[in-house]
């Protein structure tokens, strides 16, 4: 049949990056999906739903943008938010027929990384599924996941008696400074906003950990990068710390 058309199945890309991979607790992390408008000769519909799912380390924004050919075509689509069963999983459905064949579709949204992010990594992946059979209206293809990653690190002091790992230290305590100088600041997650990491400039306005029974201290929520641990306080009976104690996180 000379008249008929060839749909090339594979012609559909799809993929997704965000603009960082190591966080902070509290930090904004933005993600794009690309794409293009498929060939939808000889179809009468066309099916072209992304569905995206993130981990409970992140915190969906509801923010979801979509551009196609560069313009905003958002209010066309139909987005749906699943907050029922899961508060981080959104579908994008874009009706692709309405656009030039091979124009680039681009979906932008953010994440907030919250306290349950740290020392996990958290995903965040997304699929699309498209029409395959002009023939065939109920006949689809759903892509592989894409997959991408973050991830937050904490921070933790085990204090002990000099010589004597075993004699552990408790009331030790700690502020924790950046490369630049900067102080820790740490902010509880409550009903309304996620946990925060700030930099402070005065000793005064960081947070300060104390050591337990066991020695141990935390500082959560940390992104790679170079830190000093300044000891505040020293247990009853024993010196201070003569020097910050520099921590590199690293991956």
């Amino acid at each position: 049949n000379p008249d008929a058309t060839i749909h090339d199945k594979n012609d559909v890309p799809f993929g997704k990056v965000d603009d960082k991979a190591s966080v902070e607790v509290g930090e904004t992390v933005s993600y794009t999906i690309t794409g293009k408008v498929p060939d939808y000769t000889g179809f009468t519909t066309y099916t072209y739903l992304i569905t995206d799912t993130m981990s409970e380390g992140l915190t969906f924004q509801k923010d979801a943008k979509v551009t196609v050919g560069g313009t905003d075509v958002t209010s066309a689509c139909t987005i749906t938010y699943d907050v029922d069963s899961n508060a981080n999983k959104f579908t994008v459905s874009i009706p692709v027929m309405n656009y030039t064949i091979g124009a680039e579709i681009k979906v932008t949204y953010t994440a907030v990384t919250n306290d349950k992010a740290v020392t996990v990594i958290s995903k965040n992946s997304a699929t699309l599924t498209y029409s395959n059979n002009p023939t065939d209206s109920k006949s689809k293809t759903t892509t592989p996941k894409d997959e991408e990653t973050v991830y937050s690190a904490k921070l933790v002091i085990d204090k002990y008696q000099k010589d004597n790992k075993s004699k552990k230290l408790a009331n030790a305590k700690f502020v924790l400074k950046n490369d630049e100088g900067n102080y820790y600041k740490y902010t509880a997650a409550t009903e309304s906003a996620t946990a925060q990491v700030e930099w402070v400039k005065n000793q005064a306005d960081a947070t300060e950990v104390t050591t337990n029974t066991n020695g141990a201290a935390v500082f959560n929520g940390l992104k790679d990068g170079t830190y000093h641990l300044v000891e505040t306080a020293a247990p009853a009976g024993y010196n201070l710390l003569a020097n910050e104690v520099k921590v590199v996180i690293n991956g």
